[in-house]
C-alpha cells in the first residue's frame, strides 16, 4: 500500500446526482433515493453519503429527497 493516504473525491458523484436531480421525475417536489439510484447506477450506501455530507444543490422543482428504505429524507 502507498504511504499517502488516498481521498475518495466526491465531486463526480454529487455532480451525477445533481444532473439527475434536474433530470428525474419529482412528485410533489419529493424524489426518492431509488429514483437517483436508478438514473445514476451510484449505490445506495454512496448516494446517502454524499446527501449526509450536505453538498448537493437542490433544483428549484424539488424540496426534498427521501430514502424510502432507511426512512431519512434530506430537505433543500
Amino acid at each position: 500500500m502507498n504511504d499517502k493516504q488516498e481521498v475518495f473525491n466526491y465531486t463526480r458523484y454529487r455532480q451525477a446526482l445533481e444532473a439527475s436531480l434536474r433530470g428525474v421525475s419529482a412528485k410533489n417536489k419529493v424524489v426518492t433515493v431509488s429514483q437517483l439510484q436508478l438514473e445514476t447506477a451510484i449505490p445506495r450506501d454512496l448516494i446517502t453519503e454524499i446527501l449526509d455530507r450536505g453538498t448537493i444543490e437542490f433544483p428549484e422543482r424539488v424540496d426534498k429527497i427521501i430514502n424510502e428504505k432507511e426512512g431519512k429524507t434530506w430537505k433543500k
